[in-house]
């Protein structure tokens, strides 16, 4: 996964569904941080008691993200699920029925914007911690 391909196919019998897996659990932290976040940021007007365990979670979805998966040379890929890219993979080149597609996708927008929100959850969290024993 280290090369610069844009798409990359593997067998499902050779590792492709555990790499699929593991790739949809990145996926998957990413999406939690970010949408977690944005609705603890959101609710945080409404009731401040209502955003800590959704600031919380987008903090600690970024934070596992961080530690355990961002530097991952996997993370730069997303699975072709759907099968739009298979088109383009020549027929003599497949050696699997169904094959595992892995698209390679510019990432550093999509980590920003997750840091980004996981940060704001986190001055959020700890102002109104700070409120919280002074009051």
């Amino acid at each position: 996964l280290n090369s610069w391909y844009a798409s990359s196919g593997i067998n499902a019998e050779y590792g492709g569904e555990e790499c699929m897996r593991y790739i949809r659990v990145g996926n998957s932290l990413h999406k939690g941080a970010v949408l977690s976040g944005l609705v603890g940021l959101g609710v945080s007007g409404f009731r401040w008691s209502w955003s800590v365990p959704f600031s919380g979670l987008s903090v600690g979805c970024a934070a596992v993200y961080h530690f355990s998966w961002q530097h991952d040379p996997a993370c730069k890929y997303q699975v072709d699920s759907a099968g739009h890219y298979l088109h383009r993979i020549p027929l003599d080149q497949l050696t699997s029925s169904a094959p595992i597609i892995l698209l390679r996708r510019d990432d550093r927008v999509r980590k920003k914007l997750h840091n980004t929100v996981a940060c704001a959850c986190g001055i959020l969290l700890a102002y109104q911690l700070f409120n919280y024993v002074t009051s």
